[in-house]
């Protein structure tokens, strides 16, 4: 080996250290930033779950109602007398299950939406300690460079 080159050769391993650990930080911010988007994505996705379970629940409440003016219409052609009576809790009976139908919904899309935004959460702590481990690893490349020159 040359004089040139063994004078160099401190230098071309400290420039390796030192891109190592650059690379250690720009990879730790990368996968943060695409832990961030995945967590945006997330949420996009638990407002829509949450627009969805509203839709479904209104769209029940307008079938029970539906049904149920049919049933008033059919009984009161017949001669029904609607306020009293088995009739009165027929109307009473299918009210509530329409209601209760409509509350499974609203309840299916809740469970949607905190299981989407806990997976949120975790994207977010995952980002976070993969930027941690990228500043970890400049930090060793850094320093078994100073150890292999100290």
């Amino acid at each position: 080996m040359s004089a040139a080159a063994k004078t160099a050769a401190p230098y071309f391993a400290a420039g390796s250290f030192a891109v190592s650990a650059l690379g250690a930080i720009q990879q730790g911010k990368a996968a943060n930033q695409q832990a961030k988007t995945q967590s945006e994505m997330y949420a996009r996705q638990a407002e829509r779950e949450r627009q969805m379970g509203e839709l479904a629940a209104a769209r029940k409440r307008k079938e029970g109602k539906r049904v149920a003016g049919t049933q008033r219409a059919i009984l009161g052609a017949g001669g029904g007398d609607m306020s009293e009576g088995s009739a009165l809790l027929a109307q009473g009976e299918l009210a509530e299950e329409a209601e209760l139908n409509a509350r499974l919904l609203e309840n299916n899309a809740a469970a949607k939406i905190s299981s989407l935004q806990a997976q949120g959460v975790l994207e977010r702590a995952r980002g976070k300690s993969a930027q941690t481990a990228g500043y970890i690893r400049a930090g060793s490349a850094l320093l078994k460079g100073a150890a292999q020159f100290g």
